[in-house]
């Protein structure tokens, strides 16, 4: 009686927190990049203000989170081997669900942590910055140097998802399903970023005298909160307000209901339910 209570008390538990999990890392990760990363010049916190480099940071976890939705509905959650601890974790499709997306993001959090600490661990005198011999400066070294470390950044900040999605596609693999699970989850994933973008388009397209505004935002203080948030320093117009805000609540009302989609299809599908 007592481990089927705890057994249904998970259940509801797990209803409750698992559609939060991924919302919340996405607007982290959507936040964060604007701010950091892409916020410069035009570059601002909706499609429609994006370079391309922006839509390549921006488009991984989406991508993602759409091919793992449709890849793991079908899959067991239990592993072929038998796990404990961190490991058998780790091997939780929803885990590779709610957090592998962003599992970059989560990496590079991570790093910047530690890497604080041990800073915080060394002697005053031993704090020395690190840079490049003057001799490679202003050569293509240098430059060669930082596109490689940008395309390392970029590819394990936005596509750390890969590696969730291959364990997940050999899992399927394991059990014959290799082909059903990929293509679940190139459908899903093109569907996902595909609705939501297309959705965004045809709103903003189809009521332009509102989203599309010239006039400039009169409270100063919100113009400079927004400039800020988004990393834009200029003026922001009622349009381009509208549009961010749009956006956003579109962004977390999608991510919310795939993982709430996923959440009822696991469930109904597989036996035993997922966590």
């Amino acid at each position: 009686m007592a481990n089927r209570f705890r057994r249904e008390l998970g259940l509801v538990v797990a209803w409750l927190v698992f559609p939060l999990v991924p919302v919340i890392l996405e607007d982290l990760y959507y936040q964060t990049c604007n701010l950091t990363l892409v916020g410069s010049g035009r570059a601002g916190p909706e499609p429609r203000d994006w370079s391309w480099l922006t839509w390549v940071i921006m488009l991984g976890p989406l991508l993602g989170y759409g091919f793992l939705a449709g890849a793991t509905t079908d899959l067991p959650d239990d592993p072929a081997t038998p796990r404990r601890g961190l490991r058998r974790l780790l091997a939780r499709r929803s885990v590779w669900l709610a957090i592998g997306p962003w599992s970059g993001l989560v990496f590079w959090v991570g790093v910047y942590f530690g890497l604080m600490f041990l800073a915080n661990l060394l002697p005053a005198t031993s704090k020395l910055p690190v840079h490049l011999p003057e001799s490679w400066k202003g050569t293509w070294i240098e430059s060669t140097l930082w596109w490689v470390l940008g395309v390392f950044v970029v590819g394990t900040l936005s596509y750390g998802w890969l590696r969730p999605a291959w364990a997940a596609l050999r899992r399927a693999a394991r059990n014959g399903r290799w082909r059903t699970s990929l293509y679940r989850g190139l459908i899903m994933a093109m569907a996902f970023v595909g609705s939501l973008f297309g959705s965004f388009w045809a709103a903003t397209a189809c009521m332009r005298s509102y989203f599309f505004d010239p006039r400039l935002v009169p409270l100063v203080a919100v113009a400079v909160g927004l400039a800020l948030m988004s990393g834009c320093g200029g003026t922001i117009t009622y349009g381009e307000l509208r549009r961010r805000e749009l956006f956003h609540a579109m962004l977390v009302a999608w991510v919310l209901g795939l993982a709430l989609m996923w959440r009822w299809w696991s469930r109904a599908r597989g036996r035993p339910p997922a966590c």
